[in-house]
């Protein structure tokens, strides 16, 4: 037997009746909103877009007060970046792509930007292939490239992992296999001339004039090398032991003004070395901490921890107390500033996590990044320890570490 069951009763004509009823009233509700549309005004069409076109500009308006901030993405690492920012405003202008744990500098000029970096075939496996990448400043374009020896040193942003002689010709690129050594780029000729076994050295310190370079070295030395005209060694020479790492390492950041180099040693000691020629020469040496600072235990920390200005008469490092070994990346709780003729610290200021510094060429700005939120800072340097704040960035990068100024 069969059987139909409707929603409201049994019988097929009981359902027949709610289908007309239903209907009956979606016919008077549609008929009265087509009265109130056609009783309301009708609105005018918006006008249609226009077409978005892209197009390419460059920094050839833009101020000369900028800085370049190098961002290692270190959760996404094959896709580091370099940001450029305004110095002043704070405004970005750009970016150039630094791939895999990409180093970068820039030359005396500031008119070309070198990138060391390495590609994967497959992103992030497969054929690897290291590149010097030459860009130039106003377009922030690639210029042209130089294959490296698969050696490159993939490692944090740091500024001697990649550096120009004071002539200009020679571009030098630590490797790290994990032995240690260092490609020479010929820019005239666009490329390698030359691969310089370092044995436990590391990093390029290089004179301000002509092809020669230092290095650190793990026994507490230093290592010059002396490059003639067609790229290859014509002199090395080490110098005395200058410090003892086992005791009072040296930071790897150094500063330099003409052919001086400044570095500070976790504990805080300063030491000014000459590396115009064949051998390193100690200036001078001086502490960051007195009595008091030592009993509280402040110490220097960071990644690019201190700076020193163009005139050389002006230090300013990032502090923390409670140092202890392995606190030597701590951000600085403090700012402190020393006259560098006297010893004296003149001035001290909030630390704002400050990890990177560097003054601007022209000494008018103190720039910095901050190592626990990625904020960029920037203070007019007034001079006499004078600090006044400039700008800031509330998100410079993930993982920015390295700050270089344009001017």
């Amino acid at each position: 037997m069969n059987r139909f069951f409707g929603l409201c009763g049994t019988q097929p004509q009981a359902w027949i009746k709610v289908l007309q009823c239903a209907a009956g009233s979606l016919l008077l509700a549609t008929s009265a909103q087509a009265a109130t549309a056609k009783a309301a005004p009708q609105k005018p069409m918006a006008e249609e877009l226009p077409a978005e076109t892209l197009s390419v500009t460059s920094l050839a308006q833009a101020p000369t007060a900028r800085v370049y901030v190098a961002d290692v993405a270190i959760s996404h690492i094959v896709d580091g970046r370099i940001r450029v920012f305004d110095a002043t405003k704070g405004r970005l202008l750009g970016m150039v792509s630094t791939g895999f744990a990409g180093n970068f500098t820039l030359n005396a000029k500031a008119d070309e930007l070198y990138v060391a970096t390495t590609y994967y075939s497959r992103g992030t496996r497969g054929e690897r292939t290291d590149l010097l990448e030459v860009h130039d400043t106003v377009n922030l374009a690639p210029k042209y490239e130089v294959l490296l020896p698969p050696r490159r040193a993939q490692a944090l942003n740091y500024r001697g992992l990649v550096r120009t002689t004071g002539s200009g010709r020679y571009v030098l690129v630590q490797n790290a296999t994990p032995a240690t050594s260092i490609t020479v780029v010929d820019l005239s000729a666009r490329q390698v001339v030359n691969e310089i076994q370092t044995p436990g050295c590391w990093g390029t310190l290089p004179a301000a004039s002509g092809n020669r370079f230092s290095m650190l070295c793990g026994d507490g030395k230093v290592a010059t090398v002396t490059l003639n005209e067609q790229g290859q060694v014509a002199d090395r020479q080490v110098s005395a032991k200058l410090f003892d790492a086992d005791t009072d390492a040296w930071f790897h950041h150094a500063e330099q003004v003409g052919d001086h180099y400044w570095f500070v040693s976790f504990r805080g000691q300063v030491t000014e070395l000459d590396l115009g020629g064949p051998v390193a020469r100690v200036v001078r040496q001086q502490s960051l901490v007195n009595a008091a600072d030592r009993k509280g235990g402040w110490r220097p920390g960071g990644y690019q921890n201190f700076a020193v200005d163009p005139s050389a008469h002006w230090l300013v490092a990032g502090m923390h107390p409670k140092g202890a070994e392995g606190s030597h990346k701590s951000p600085a709780a403090q700012l402190w500033v020393f006259d560098l003729q006297t010893g004296q610290r003149v001035a001290k200021y909030p630390g704002k996590g400050t990890a990177s510094l560097t003054f601007s060429h022209n000494g008018e700005r103190l720039q910095a990044l901050d190592g626990v939120t990625g904020a960029m800072n920037v203070w007019r340097w007034q001079g006499q320890g004078k600090l006044t704040a400039l700008t800031s960035v509330a998100k410079a990068g993930e993982a920015a570490l390295h700050i270089e100024s344009h001017d």
